[in-house]
């Protein structure tokens, strides 16, 4: 283990950092350790390229995606067609800061023992983490309560999309202005000169006012918002169950009516519309609410682990004995929390795709599943002609 040159080093620091550096310095069992330059977490040490392959992956599959997304709303101008788009832009947006900035430093941070990388990032790095969490949550929120305003009362105003985005963005930084008070950071230089220039640890205060903060943010910033999206989206459902009800008996004639057809027997009237001037496509807001749907529990489900590991570390103290399991554990939970950043505008594409390009699609893979198929079952037939060939020329051998 690392050791201090003498004990009036120790003397020196302040009384609350004793405990955490020397539990910082166990850490290293050589003595020649240069602290300047990224040492590798011993936990990791031999999965780290594994983490790494699939942070890369996810990382380049975000940003492309998402960067698609945006490119898709701006080119064709959905975002004029409906305000929907422009709440999903902003996800696309949210997706991108975190593919090329939120995810890289993490990776660093969480393969890397010993922080090399200033006191501005101590400070800084916690709030970048959370603020795109905030606003996709958020995001999510306001247009389940944009779209509920609007099938329940199609005439009225809608929310103005761009002023709710940028609202997003403002209160996800309120959210997160506490942080820095509960950061400390303790520059080792002063204190211990030798190997230690340039090198500090960064630390959570978790006093008891800390940790009530961060289970009041579970509760207001997780919990509340994903149930009153799911209040919201079954009132949502009555509504299209009430307004596909309406033009039933057209349906039960024996034609199939095409898709124009089919259009314009779903714009009726909501049944609590306030307006004869109003009519709503029923098909095209029910095919919406199945893909938001799907978008919101799978960005709740993958966000889970994360949000409760948070809450349990709050519990548990992390010390060298236990660190293997909370550092695997960890970079497994950010790596699941970040996976809606490819999800969710895979999601996009099979929302605004037409029937024919999904049919496409659907043949493709099939035809691949076959091809493999058929694949798989000629090795197994040559290879078993190649067992009884074998066979056949040892029973003839005298």
């Amino acid at each position: 283990m690392v050791e201090l040159n003498s004990a009036h080093q120790l003397d020196e620091l302040p009384h609350k950092w004793v405990d955490v550096v020397v539990d910082y310095l166990r850490g290293f069992r050589n003595d020649t350790t240069d602290f300047n330059r990224p040492q590798l977490r011993p936990s990791v040490r031999h999965m780290y390229p594994a983490f790494v392959c699939g942070y890369s992956a996810l990382i380049m599959a975000g940003a492309l995606c998402n960067a698609y997304v945006l490119v898709i709303v701006a080119r064709k101008r959905l975002y004029a067609a409906d305000p929907v788009y422009v709440y999903v832009a902003n996800l696309a947006l949210t997706g991108v800061v975190e593919c090329v900035s939120v995810l890289p430093i993490s990776l660093m941070v969480l393969l890397v023992q010993n922080w090399i990388f200033g006191r501005f990032l101590c400070f800084f790095l916690p709030m970048l983490q959370d603020v795109p969490t905030h606003v996709t949550m958020l995001t999510f929120l306001l247009m389940a309560i944009d779209r509920y305003k609007h099938l329940k009362h199609p005439n009225k105003i809608r929310l103005p999309p761009l002023a709710c985005t940028f609202g997003c963005w403002i209160v996800a930084f309120c959210i997160v202005l506490p942080y820095p008070v509960y950061t400390a950071y303790l520059d080792l230089g002063i204190y211990i000169k030798v190997q230690f220039e340039g090198v500090g640890i960064c630390a959570v205060n978790m006093a008891d006012d800390m940790q009530d903060y961060l289970r009041s943010l579970f509760v207001l910033t997780y919990m509340i918002p994903l149930l009153s999206m799911g209040y919201l989206y079954s009132k949502m459902s009555e509504i299209l169950r009430e307004l596909m009800n309406v033009p039933a008996v057209f349906y039960s004639q024996d034609i199939t009516p095409s898709s124009g057809i089919r259009s314009n027997m779903n714009e009726v009237q909501t049944p609590n519309s306030d307006s004869d001037d109003v009519e709503i496509d029923g098909y095209k807001e029910s095919k919406t609410q199945k893909y938001l749907i799907s978008m919101i529990v799978i960005y709740a489900v993958c966000l889970c682990p994360l949000m409760i590991l948070r809450l349990a570390k709050l519990e548990v103290s992390e010390t060298y004995e236990n660190s293997r399991h909370f550092d695997l554990t960890f970079m497994i939970c950010v790596w699941l929390a970040f996976v809606p950043t490819v999800t969710t505008p895979l999601l996009f594409v099979a929302w605004n795709s037409d029937s024919s390009t999904k049919e496409r699609i659907r043949r493709y893979f099939k035809r691949t599943k076959v091809t493999a198929e058929q694949t798989t079952r000629t090795m197994s037939m040559e290879g078993l002609a190649a067992r009884n060939s074998i066979y056949t020329v040892q029973e003839s051998v005298p």
